[in-house]
């Protein structure tokens, strides 16, 4: 039983450390309003709300580090991350959906650390 309970001790403590950072996305329209990815149009500008929480707290990667990797979308303006308090951060950008001769559009958002990092994706579908 003992070596059981410390298998999953470790089990536990190997699957929070897979996850350092949580990314969310919503994609708003130019009115604010929130909107489906599953249907963009080409052309059409939209705002991409992107927020990002560190889970295991006292982060050494400035936000700032955070890559996008973008594949049928252009980033027409973005802001500067705002903290929001409690590790969590918030940045939009103001996207527009390119022809990329694709019948999806996405935007990968990267961090690298010791920690496990975050690769999170978001597809918009045209």
């Amino acid at each position: 039983m003992k070596k059981f309970l410390v298998a999953l001790l470790v089990f536990c403590a190997t699957a929070v450390s897979a996850y350092a950072c949580d990314i969310q996305f919503t994609l708003q329209d130019s009115k604010g309003k929130t909107v489906s990815p599953a249907k963009v149009k080409v052309g059409e500008e939209y705002v991409l709300v992107v927020r990002f929480e560190t889970t295991h707290g006292n982060c050494g990667i400035a936000v700032e580090n955070t890559k996008f990797k973008l594949d049928g979308v252009k980033v027409v303006k973005a802001s500067d991350w705002e903290d929001q308090g409690n590790e969590v951060y918030i940045r939009k950008l103001n996207i527009k959906i390119t022809d990329n001769k694709k019948d999806t559009s996405s935007l990968v958002v990267v961090r690298e650390c010791g920690r496990g990092g975050a690769l999170a994706s978001f597809i918009l579908k045209k």
